[in-house]
């Protein structure tokens, strides 16, 4: 018998420029597309319409940078993702990478700092807090 797995429901969804992520209990989801993520693949500029899955056991850091003049981006660092190129353009279309959109980034911190507490996140509020304090 062979048992269909059910996709667990996203706990949190930020969308950036040209994609979004979702994070479920089980691992984080990077889907680009878009007219952004179209203009990217039409100018061969990297990774526009890409659907990346990312187990939360195997993520070692997740990172927000903020350049002074561009769009900030959050990179997913595990192992085999690409590396840091210190290059705006490169970094932020890395298909472990989305560019954050440009005024409210509040849900792409929360998935920052779910994915940082991760395990203790899955607990309750309250044991949460006894184990970190």
């Amino acid at each position: 018998m062979v048992r269909a797995t059910v996709p667990s429901a996203p706990i949190l969804v930020a969308v950036g420029l040209g994609g979004r992520v979702e994070l479920t209990a089980e691992h984080v989801q990077l889907r680009k597309g878009g007219v952004v993520g179209n203009m990217i693949e039409l100018l061969w500029l990297g990774h526009g319409i890409t659907e990346n899955i990312i187990p939360l056991r195997q993520i070692s850091s997740v990172e927000i940078v903020r350049p002074i003049v561009l769009p900030d981006f959050i990179r997913f660092s595990y192992p085999g993702s690409p590396p840091e190129q210190g290059r705006y353009l490169r970094d932020a279309l890395a298909e472990n990478a989305l560019m954050m959109n440009l005024v409210d980034n509040r849900a792409f911190y929360a998935i920052k700092d779910w994915v940082d507490h991760w395990p203790l996140s899955l607990t309750s509020p309250a044991a949460a807090a006894a184990a970190e304090g």
